[in-house]
Parts: C-alpha cells; sequence; structure tokens
C-alpha cells in the first residue's frame, strides 16, 4: 500500500465531520451511534469504548456484518480475546491488522477460528491507525483514527473520526481490498446491502 491512500483518505474526510468532546461516549445510549457523526481526539480509554459500540452491533446482528479492526500490535488484543473469541462467531468475516509483535499463544483461539484473517501491517503506514469497521446487511459503522503521541509521558491519544454513513465505509474497504487484494475480498456495494445513508436531523 502507497502511504498516501490512507493518509489523504483520512485527511479528506475528517473536517468534514462536526467535533465532540470525549464525554459524548460516556453521555450518549448506545443506540445513538446508528445516526451520529463526529470527529475527535480520544484517549485510549474512550476510544476502547467507542469500539465496544460497533463491537456490540456485530454481536446484536450475528452472520450479517463483516468487522476490520485494527489492534496495530497483537499484544493490544489479549485484554480483548473473550470478546474477540465470540467475535469470531457472531461476525461474517473477521480481519484483524496488526504487527504479530506478542500474544500468538494467548490469542490462538481467535487467529484459528475458520472466519478469522490476521494481517500483518508491520513496517505499514497502517500501523498508525486504529480503526474498528462493521459492515453488511443492515450494519455500517466505522472509527478511523490516527495515533498522537503525547509530548511528555507514555499516554497515547487518537484523533479521527466516527461515522455510520455506508458510502465511506464502503470506500474504505475499497482501500484496505486494494492494499490486500489477495486477504480482503471487494466489499459489496451499499445499496446491495440494503443501506441507504440518510443524514441525521
Amino acid at each position: 500500500m502507497t502511504p498516501d491512500i490512507l493518509a489523504t483518505f483520512y485527511s479528506k474526510l475528517l473536517p468534514t465531520f462536526p467535533p465532540q468532546a470525549e464525554k459524548i461516549v460516556s453521555t450518549l445510549q448506545p443506540e445513538r451511534f446508528d445516526k451520529l457523526a463526529f470527529r475527535y481526539t480520544f484517549s485510549v480509554e474512550a476510544m476502547i469504548a467507542i469500539s465496544h459500540i460497533i463491537e456490540t452491533a456485530v454481536n446484536d446482528t450475528p452472520n450479517a456484518a463483516d468487522l476490520h479492526v485494527s489492534f496495530q500490535y497483537l499484544s493490544r488484543l489479549v485484554p480483548q480475546r473473550a470478546l474477540y473469541r465470540n467475535l469470531s462467531f457472531t461476525a461474517k468475516g473477521l480481519w484483524l491488522y496488526c504487527t504479530p509483535d506478542a500474544g500468538g499463544t494467548e490469542t490462538a483461539a481467535i487467529l484459528g477460528a475458520p472466519r478469522t484473517t490476521l494481517i500483518d501491517t508491520s513496517d505499514s503506514p497502517m500501523l498508525e491507525y486504529w480503526f474498528v469497521v462493521a459492515y453488511g446487511e443492515g450494519v455500517s459503522k466505522m472509527l478511523l483514527a490516527h495515533e498522537i503521541h503525547a509530548l511528555a509521558g507514555e499516554d497515547r491519544y487518537y484523533e479521527g473520526f466516527y461515522t455510520f454513513n455506508p458510502n465511506v465505509t464502503y470506500e474504505f474497504l475499497q482501500i484496505l481490498h486494494q492494499a490486500y487484494p489477495d486477504r480482503v475480498p471487494e466489499p459489496a456495494k451499499p445499496e446491495k446491502l440494503g443501506l441507504i445513508f440518510s443524514p441525521a436531523p
């Protein structure tokens, strides 16, 4: 993958979303995220919370949606392994993007599941991004965030956006397909999945 494709997609879309503070994750009910789109700078904790909203949507609609997730590093999957073991059965397909730094033993049950694909993003621009994408019949939710390193200390923050717009999700999945054509299938167009975008009032 050329570095410019993902960076261009991200940079083009980020300013188009209205900004929101981190507290939106804890103050709104999860179903409100079905019709929300916004940009943000979030802590790791808030990123995990919003990721769980998308993961729950996949669990609530078994075999309907594909799930594409960047953990950046495989070791970060280890604390989420129980959830992702379940998702490996409820998702139509599960793609995990990361560099395999550790955690192979602890995550073997997930990585060995028949519908799970591990994509090594070592030495790739993908390593700088956290994304969670659910896409399938009646389901379109996506977050994409670029890691921001703290000026001091070990804290990590992420600047990115969340959207339910299936056209944006489709475009992003096309990028993943172009980057890994032998591992990531070409996504179906939104209209074939019954996904019609209507902005929130």
